[in-house]
Formats: structure tokens, C-alpha cells, sequence
């Protein structure tokens, strides 16, 4: 049987980036499941986008970030604030038991009201899935969830 784990982690306006970065490492390290979810921004909070833009990287500096905590299991590392140049995006990256990044995966439906994400953000294109302990999963964040494509 597979294991899976959704780790939750609470978020206040105290706990800054880098805290939230040592807890979770601290958290995954700790977890015996052949699948690890974590949640979208975690790092800086899906409500806090637009004041945290300066916590933006590119892709492969997340994947550096990332990919260490992945060997042994299939980690979805939640999403977070990508730099692609001018353009902000809320990026997923799926990990596999071997380190290397399994997909990749843009939020397509920005959220438009209370969050201003649909302004600060771009908005991903590509549908994607990726082959987890599970088997075929498509990837969605949040929001992209209310559309059925």
C-alpha cells in the first residue's frame, strides 16, 4: 500500500520565509510515506502575494532548493513565487524518489478577488500530469479546480 502525507502548515504574519523553509525541511525529513504533498505557497502564504514579491526566484533555484528533501519518495514541493524574467508566476514542482524533477506546472486560473493574484501574477498555460506512487495525477492549484478541463 501506498503511504501518502499532506503536510499543513499554519501561517502568520510572524513567521517569515526562511522559518517557514526550516520547518518544512524539518517536517518532510521526519515523514516515512512514498508520497509528500505540500501545500500552495507555503512559503509566504497564498494571501500574502503581492507583499512578498521580493521572495520570487527562478525555477532551477527552487529545484535546488527543493530537490534534496525528495530522494526515496515522490514530493510535491506545494508552489511558489517563480521569476520567469518580467513575469511572476505560482509554480508547482513535482520531485521524484530520485531527486530530479518529475514536472513542472504554472497555475492556470489566478484568483481575482480578495488576494490581487490575478494582477500580480501570470497565468500558466499548459495542463500537465506526472506519474506518482498513485499512478497518473493531473496537477491544478486551488483555484484551477473549479474548471474542468
Amino acid at each position: 500500500m501506498t503511504r501518502v502525507a499532506a503536510v499543513q502548515l499554519a501561517l502568520s504574519d510572524e513567521s517569515d520565509p526562511s522559518a517557514r523553509r526550516h520547518r518544512v525541511r524539518e517536517l518532510v525529513a521526519g515523514i516515512d510515506a512514498e508520497l509528500i504533498l505540500l501545500p500552495e505557497l507555503w512559503e509566504v502564504g497564498p494571501f500574502a502575494v503581492a507583499e512578498n514579491l521580493d521572495h520570487a526566484v527562478p525555477l532551477d533555484t527552487w529545484i535546488r532548493h527543493m530537490s534534496d528533501l525528495a530522494p526515496g519518495r515522490t514530493l510535491h514541493a506545494g508552489s511558489f513565487l517563480e521569476r520567469d524574467g518580467d513575469d511572476l508566476y505560482n509554480t508547482s514542482v513535482v520531485f521524484g524518489p530520485d531527486g530530479g524533477v518529475l514536472a513542472t506546472y504554472r497555475k492556470i486560473h489566478l484568483f481575482g478577488f480578495d488576494t490581487g493574484e490575478a494582477v500580480t501574477l501570470s497565468a500558466g498555460s499548459d495542463i500537465v500530469t506526472v506519474q506518482t506512487p498513485l499512478g497518473t495525477t493531473g496537477l491544478a492549484t486551488c483555484y484551477d479546480l473549479r474548471f474542468p478541463e
